[in-house]
């Protein structure tokens, strides 16, 4: 039977592994604002008169259907680039069911775009199986909402066909109803699909990442971009998701410190960036964007983009830990941290010091999980760059860190070498050390990487939220910025939640949320204050005056750092023997030849003196900031052509 030969109900009722659905309830103004299924309605011949949804899971917590929703809300609120990425997800796994002889059915879930990928199991699956898969899934689809697969008791969806509170119901787009009707998947096949999604998910590195795709070896940037960059630049049509890949391209871009310029000339040729010239019609077909709707998109991820990049710029090399229980240990030390967090946000919200170190904790955590060492070395200025914070800032927080015990210094900063910093374990309480357990039990790998994914993903949202040259403290200050992120987890917010999980007064955060109000970034919500649809952080921050703060930022460490390398290469050359000294030019001179990717030592110019012949930092900071030691500055040698 077709799917119009069916009502809504009629197969909800076949579908139903339960006697009984929840439905949505009305409020005294007889509207259904809240999405949320609080009632209970047994199964029979008469339709409920609200929305309703299906359990996955029979009485005995054995999973006979599953759905895998791809949600692009962010707080609540559609994000016309989230539900794009939401589609080509739904695309890309409902591609490998397929290939993987997997019977399902794509629905579009509402009005508002959203999708969800129904498979009917055989003889059921277990919970930890489903679990599993939810986790695996969820690694390699950020969209996913995976809760409901990792709750046996409750967990359900708004079968196909069935009505949406909107008005629009849940349309089926591909697959047959019987498949869902006369199942053919089993328990077998979902340990399958878990190991393959466990092979497939990207890594949490970008420079670690593969092409979702082939790639079109002819291809080449038109400005130099990092090996991985390059592969997904040249991904063809953008591989099984475009959407994903573009990002990457622009992540990548924005790492080589390419401009939006740069990127915008690229996104027309570019075979990896397919998703910013058309988009997906979630039939296998894509449609050509709008001039501006392309640029108003790839804006928008530009600079989502630079704000990644700039989290991710003080990453060096990762590796491997040793086993699996070394990185059970890292991954349990920081899973404890956030909930440490969650559990007393007064500790982190008393003061703005506490506000800042709980952020510079964050920014450790974050690299720990993403090197794969218990032990980071990590500069001030690189933390500081990092969350948006000054260096004094971050320094005042890492050694009020130390000094309670939630970081140890395990070495200091040496000859430009940053100090090195680990995460306390006295404060965690890892499964394995729970007395009724075994010891050295640890999680098996698939559960503690996906783990792993998530708690990478938690803190780069976190992170990237906040930092925002608004949220700087000559704009509107950190804990704005905090405010802010918050907002992106949740619906909405009344001023006194917002104060308790932020562990700061009524009073303060109400003046927070006026000065988010006064530049139009949140605006009043039935439940309190949500997110404003439109981001408008940029204007807000050149109508305050702090525009560009960041960037001006990171441009004055980048020159303190190279006057201080500067230096240290003269008083290397002071101290060496005569002999041995290098042959240094002026540095007013530009030579005509000079390879600047040869490999070796840097050879740099005589710094400059004073009239006493000391050390002229001043002039050296001058030069700098001319661009005077930059090679790309200097006269090229022609050959013929001059």
């Amino acid at each position: 039977m077709s799917a119009s030969a069916w009502t809504p109900w009629d197969l909800s009722r076949r579908l139903s592994p339960r006697d009984q659905v929840r439905v949505m309830k009305r409020d005294a103004y007889g509207r259904l604002d809240e999405n949320s299924y609080p009632l209970i309605y047994r199964v029979g011949p008469t339709e409920p008169t609200t929305p309703w949804l299906v359990r996955l899971a029979d009485d005995a917590g054995i999973f006979r259907l599953l759905c895998f929703d791809f949600d692009g809300k962010e707080a609540g609120v559609v994000s016309p680039d989230l539900m794009e990425r939401a589609v080509d997800d739904c695309d890309a796994l409902s591609g490998l069911l397929d290939r993987l002889a997997i019977a399902h059915v794509v629905c579009q879930s509402s009005g508002t775009g959203g999708r969800h990928i129904w498979v009917a199991l055989h003889g059921g699956a277990p919970a930890a199986v489903v679990a599993a898969l939810a986790g695996a899934a969820h690694a390699n689809y950020s969209t996913l909402d995976h809760g409901m697969l990792c709750n046996p008791r409750e967990g359900g969806a708004r079968p196909p066909l069935a009505p949406h509170r909107d008005g629009s119901s849940s349309t089926i787009l591909r697959g047959a109803v019987e498949d869902l009707l006369s199942p053919t998947a089993t328990s077998t096949d979902l340990d399958t699909l878990t190991r393959v999604l466990d092979q497939a998910k990207p890594a949490s590195r970008p420079s670690d990442t593969t092409p979702s795709g082939p790639i079109d070896a002819r291809y080449s940037a038109h400005r130099p971009l990092s090996a991985w960059g390059q592969g997904h630049m040249a991904t063809v049509n953008g591989g099984s998701n475009p959407s994903w890949t573009g990002f990457m391209c622009l992540l990548a871009a924005a790492s080589a410190g390419w401009t939006l310029a740069d990127a915008s000339q690229e996104a027309r040729t570019a075979p990896g960036m397919e998703h910013y010239r058309t988009k997906n019609m979630s039939r296998g077909a894509r449609k050509p964007r709008t001039e501006a709707e392309a640029t108003a998109r790839l804006e928008r991820q530009w600079a989502k983009a630079q704000q990644y990049s700039a989290l991710q710029a003080p990453l060096g090399s990762s590796r491997t830990p040793a086993d699996l229980a070394e990185l059970g240990v890292i991954v349990d030390t920081v899973d404890d941290l956030l909930t440490r967090f969650r559990a007393s946000p007064g500790r982190w919200g008393q003061s703005e010091a506490a506000t800042s170190r709980r952020t510079i904790l964050s920014a450790v955590a974050y690299l720990t999980l993403q090197t794969g060492k218990r032990t980071v070395a990590a500069s001030i200025r690189d933390l500081a760059l990092m969350v948006g914070l000054s260096r004094d800032t971050a320094r005042r927080a890492l050694t009020a860190l130390a000094e309670d015990g939630f970081l140890v210094r395990v070495s200091l900063s040496d000859s430009g070498n940053a100090a090195e910093w680990r995460l306390s374990t006295d404060f965690s309480t890892a499964s394995r050390t729970v007395a009724s357990q075994p010891l050295n039990n640890p999680r098996p790998p698939s559960e503690l990487f996906n783990l792993r994914t998530s708690l990478v993903t938690n803190l780069e949202r976190q992170l990237t939220d906040g930092r925002h040259d608004l949220f700087t403290r000559p704009g509107l200050g950190h804990l704005a910025g905090k405010v802010y992120a918050l907002l992106a987890q949740h619906p909405a917010l009344t001023l006194e939640t917002a104060a308790r999980l932020l562990g700061v007064s009524t009073r303060h955060i109400a003046t927070i949320f006026s000065r988010l109000r006064h530049h139009r970034l949140i605006v009043k919500h039935v439940d309190g204050w949500a997110r404003a649809k439109r981001d408008l952080r940029d204007l807000a921050a050149r109508i305050v005056g702090v525009a560009g703060l960041l960037l001006d930022r990171a441009n004055r460490y980048r020159a303190e750092r190279e006057v201080w390398e500067w230096w240290q290469a003269e008083v290397a050359t002071m101290n060496a023997a005569p002999r041995r000294r290098p042959r240094r030019v002026d540095v007013s001179s530009r030579p005509l030849f000079r390879d600047v990717n040869a490999p070796g030592e840097r050879v740099w110019p005589r710094y400059p003196r004073s009239s006493d012949q000391r050390g002229d930092h001043r002039s050296a900071r001058e030069l700098v900031d001319l661009g005077v030691l930059n090679p790309e500055n200097r006269w090229q040698y022609l050959g013929d052509a001059a």
